[in-house]
């Protein structure tokens, strides 16, 4: 079976001691929102330039990501985790430790230009709506947040809870989010997606003929070509 093809914009695998390491989306499920806006701001303390983490888009407006341990940053999870304190069954009634939030971590190349806020924006929407966490025109879809936690990287959070009580089919999330990155980087390289939309592939190279190649040399004796 061949390999999968790499995704241009996801978390490459942690081979360190390979720099042609293939790369591949990173999908975690958490049990609390809180929890993935604190990891967010220690991700972020954690590194040496301390780079602004900041709200991307969301399922609603929102201005600036509230700092650590504030009411704020508790507000703003317990709005997101709404869905989900109504419908989700108490914790002794549940069969299992409950994981129903989502958390996709996107990151593109570091020697790549880095992209706009509107640009990573458009790629959360993308992925959110190809997975069916969020489809497009949807009221009742799930909430969510996205983060730009680096200047090569985003997160996506999202409790797995719809406004009718109902979740997300999930099984296939793996895979329909690796395919809507590899859309979503066809999309910053314009004449790629010209070309593909066209039907049109880049041209062959002219055979090479010679006596390394006798495969393409002319047989003996054989009329020259017309052109």
């Amino acid at each position: 079976m061949p390999r999968p093809r790499p995704c241009p914009l996801c978390p490459p695998q942690r081979h360190r001691h390979r720099a042609d390491a293939e790369q591949i989306p990173a999908i975690t499920r958490y049990a609390g929102t809180l929890d993935l806006l604190t990891s967010a701001h220690h991700h972020a303390l954690r590194l040496p330039h301390r780079p602004e983490i900041r709200v991307i888009d969301a399922w609603r407006p929102i201005g600036r990501l509230p700092d650590l341990d504030t009411p704020g940053l508790d507000a703003l999870a317990a709005e997101l985790d709404a869905h989900l304190t109504v419908h989700r069954p108490q914790p002794g009634q549940r069969t299992t430790r409950s994981r129903d939030v989502w958390h996709y971590t996107i990151r593109d190349h570091p020697d790549r230009p880095p992209l706009r806020d509107e640009q990573w924006a458009a790629v959360a929407r993308r992925v959110l709506a190809a997975t069916g966490i969020a489809p497009d025109g949807d009221p009742d879809a799930c909430r969510w947040l996205a983060l730009r936690t680096d200047s090569h990287e985003i997160r996506i959070v999202a409790p797995l809870m719809r406004a009718d009580g109902t979740t997300p089919a999930l099984h296939r999330d793996l895979s329909l989010a690796h395919a809507a990155c590899q859309l979503a980087a066809l999309e910053t390289k314009p004449h790629r997606v010209r070309a593909v939309r066209a039907g049109l592939r880049p041209p062959a190279p002219p055979p090479v003929r010679g006596p390394d190649r006798p495969w393409a040399a002319p047989a003996a004796g054989s009329p020259p070509a017309r052109h």
